[in-house]
């Protein structure tokens, strides 16, 4: 499976690079985005971008501008747990997008984080002006301006002391006339055209991620276990080393030992890294049934850490399990058979015993709809809806990740 991104250098005006944005590309040879869903194709980017490609390498040290659509500027924590660094990667927002409260509050989150905000195609005409105040800079495509409404909204940015860059330069007159008006950044085909970058899928090994995933729930396993354990997989370590040596820990000197990589990863983000591994090696599988694993996995999750739980791994790992049947076509209790999982989590899967059962029950029930029988804990049905919103949500962008 071939990983394609397409970057295409920003300038200053003395032709200095000053960033690159990163285009989607569905297929090789091709200069056009050929987009047919932009959540997927900014996903697509990302998953490209940072895990396969590497982001180092696209960059170096520039500012990546990826776009952004709506639905991902307003879906919780989502972009904030993906590996994008803060101080290396430009949100733009695209020009459909309208300031109402959910995109506010999502933007906000992001700038709280450190994100710095660019607007796309930017012009008063078809763009919301409400999102200028958020805005730290401003794209805008010259194309879609004559000469007169070029100049007046240059003026009416201007005191506003964001960073203007001009699109879509093809002539050198065009670059010199966006130059005197007060551009300070400048894009196009007269400068520069896109390039594509290719990089390889390497394939799942799926029982060895299974055992991963398995052994992640266990407290006392340690990390030469975790060593040895996925060492064995070619696949999770190369995506585990891709992933602590890119420029979203910003390490002094890159990491080459998956010991390391464990211990500054952590279990909780190691478990989510080979959950995101696990997902894309079952592609032959309904994209619905890795939605419901996902969704299960993570609301588990979430009712377990709203219910005070110390760790809430082991309630992860039963959700993502609960399909486990579906997955690999084979009985439950004999594809837990093959591997490492502790006894509770089994009698959770095989009998719904003890408080992971209980968990598991409550999602299987708000999934079907049996709302007299949807309860954990001392949880209300607030918590446990806004805990199947979000878990959903999540699950949702997971799985664009990895399918696209």
């Amino acid at each position: 499976m071939e990983a394609l991104v397409a970057r295409q250098p920003i300038f200053d005006s003395e032709l200095r690079v000053l960033a690159h944005e990163l285009l989607y590309r569905a297929s090789a040879g091709h200069d056009s985005a050929e987009l047919q869903d932009a959540r997927t194709a900014t996903l697509s980017v990302i998953m490209n971008a940072c895990l396969e490609i590497s982001l180092d390498h696209l960059v170096g040290s520039k500012p990546a501008y990826i776009n952004f659509p709506k639905d991902l500027l307003v879906g919780g924590d989502t972009p904030l747990t993906l590996p994008l660094p803060s101080e290396r990667v430009v949100i733009e927002v695209l020009e459909d997008v309208v300031a109402d409260q959910e995109v506010t509050s999502g933007i906000a989150a992001l700038r709280r984080h450190g994100y710095m905000i660019a607007l796309d195609d930017f012009s008063f005409e078809n763009s919301d002006a409400a999102l200028l105040d958020l805005a730290d800079i401003v794209k805008i495509d010259i194309m879609n301006l004559d000469a007169v409404q070029l100049e007046r909204t240059c003026k009416a940015l201007q005191p506003r002391n964001l960073l203007l860059i001009a699109e879509k330069i093809e002539t050198s007159a065009q670059f010199e006339h966006c130059r005197r008006l007060g551009f300070q950044g400048f894009q196009g085909f007269f400068l520069h055209r896109p390039e594509t970058f290719t990089g390889r899928r390497m394939p799942t090994n799926r029982l060895a991620i299974l055992r991963i995933m398995a052994e992640l729930q266990n407290p006392l396993v340690s990390v030469s276990d975790l060593e040895l354990l996925v060492g064995r997989d070619t696949t999770t370590s190369y995506r585990i080393l891709r992933c602590i040596n890119s420029s979203y820990y910003n390490l002094p000197r890159p990491i080459s030992s998956l010991r390391e990589a464990i211990v500054i990863l952590g279990l909780d983000q190691l478990r989510r890294l080979c959950a995101l591994v696990m997902l894309a090696g079952f592609d032959d599988r309904p994209g619905q049934l890795l939605i419901d694993a996902m969704t299960r996995a993570r609301m588990c999750e979430l009712l377990a850490q709203q219910a005070g739980v110390a760790d809430s791994g082991p309630y992860f790992v039963t959700g993502l399990f609960s399909v486990l049947d579906a997955l690999v076509a084979q009985p439950l209790a004999e594809a837990l058979s093959e591997l490492p999982l502790a006894a509770p989590i089994s009698r959770a899967l095989l009998q719904g015993e003890g408080d992971l059962g209980a968990a598991l029950s409550c999602v299987r029930h708000y999934e079907s709809g049996d709302w007299n029988r949807v309860r954990y804990g001392a949880l209300d049905e607030q918590q446990i809806r806004t805990a199947y919103m979000q878990a959903l949500h999540w699950a949702e962008e997971s799985h664009a990740l990895v399918g696209s």
